[in-house]
């Protein structure tokens, strides 16, 4: 099966979170799930995500196991996959290094929900550190996410959204960037004033509910 519809939208998405300014170079990567089997596409290592075809991208099993393509995955690829045999919720994964998760990553602290768009995904939690590539990483990463979270950070590193489909992921990826930039700044001038709550929990409530969680 060559799956080259799946491997489009696993491109797209690529290039669109190049395009976007979440990923820089091949700082990041992306991968969905193949619907209805233990197959997973995911963008290889260390080559620049505009210049690939999607015939090009690799396909391993659910513990990263290459099964079709002659690149090699991303070193991510255990972090991904950890993710999905954990969560059988989720179906896209885009992981990026942006700048102002990756602050907050840096602090520590979680990024809370500073205007309703960001709802569905935070307060996002912080993965403690683990090696990148390693196993530990996804463990840690699947321990922070339990069983809801869309998005979390990863202590040092960077930001990885987790999401029924992988367009919605990227989404995630965007909101979460955008709401840890206001909530940065407004900590500059000593202005925080997350969403309430109520209303944060509220709004998370229903946009979840649309999610299939």
């Amino acid at each position: 099966m060559n799956y080259i519809n799946e491997r489009k939208r696993v491109l797209a998405v690529a290039v669109k979170s190049l395009e976007k300014g979440l990923i820089h170079g091949t700082s990041g990567n992306v991968s969905m799930r193949i619907e209805g089997e233990e197959k997973v596409i995911i963008t290889p290592s260390g080559l620049p995500y505009d210049t690939l075809t999607p015939d090009q991208l690799p396909i391993v099993d659910l513990y990263g196991n290459v099964v079709e393509g002659d690149l090699k995955p991303s070193s991510e690829t255990p972090l991904h996959t950890a993710v999905y045999r954990a969560r059988k919720n989720v179906n896209g994964i885009v992981h990026t290094h942006s700048m102002y998760a990756t602050i907050f990553s840096i602090l520590g602290e979680d990024i809370p929900v500073m205007m309703p768009p960001a709802s569905p995904y935070a307060p996002v939690p912080v993965a403690k550190f683990e090696l990148p590539g390693s196993e530990e990483l996804g463990q840690s990463v699947v321990d922070a996410l339990g069983v809801d979270h869309l998005v979390v950070t990863m202590e040092n590193h960077g930001l990885i959204s987790c999401c029924p489909t992988i367009e919605r992921a990227l989404s995630g990826a965007e909101y979460v960037e955008e709401t840890a930039q206001v909530a940065y700044l407004a900590k500059l001038i000593n202005c925080m004033n997350p969403l309430p709550k109520e209303a944060s929990d509220a709004l998370r409530e229903r946009a979840l509910k649309g999610l299939a969680l």
